[in-house]
């Protein structure tokens, strides 16, 4: 009720004031408008300013990040290659450039046993590329074995009721013949 009678007191009062007065009360509603609206836009002007710039720190922050992470997987990627070398070159890793006598001294070494040359082609099988073109793996194996057995990089040994022979290498050899004395 209080707000129905200023609105009506309003009006009164606008009424019974002058042309003149009623201009000015105009003139300084306008120009109080338009410093609302002066310091609305400045405002507006300043927030849009500071998310641009905003985003554009973001966008930066974005592209830092990128670059740590791209300069992270570089550096893990160069680290696995480094490693990758270091086992090459101390005869930890499988090498698929070596001559086959190496890959077989190599499997067996790996293993810590004696190994059968089934369990030898299963091996490689895994690991070598150029070994699974062979058509005959069996075949394949058994060259490269003889010249290892020739060369005294692999010993052989027959076990009784079985076929073919338990490959080992030449210290596997002293180490059994030691334990059974």
């Amino acid at each position: 009720m209080k707000d129905l009678a200023i609105k009506y007191l309003e009006k009164l009062v606008l009424q019974q004031q002058s042309k003149d007065e009623l201009i000015n009360k105009i003139l300084q509603l306008q120009e109080r408008d338009k410093d609302l609206v002066d310091r609305y836009s400045n405002l507006y002007k300043s927030k849009k300013e500071s998310d641009k710039s905003y985003q554009e720190r973001i966008k930066e922050y974005e592209d830092r990040i990128e670059e740590v992470f791209k300069m992270h997987t570089h550096g893990q990627i160069i680290t696995e290659e480094y490693k990758r070398l270091v086992d090459l070159k101390l005869g930890n890793t499988y090498n698929i450039n070596a001559t086959w006598i190496d890959k077989i001294v190599f499997v067996l070494k790996a293993a810590g046993r004696p190994m059968r040359s089934a369990e030898i082609i299963d091996v490689l099988l895994k690991n070598d590329m150029t070994f699974r073109t062979l058509t005959d793996h069996q075949k394949g194996l058994s060259a490269h074995l003889t010249k290892a057995l020739k060369y005294g990089r692999v010993i052989g040994e027959k076990q009784a009721g079985q076929n073919g022979y338990l490959f080992s290498l030449p210290t596997d050899t002293i180490k059994n013949s030691l334990d059974k004395k």
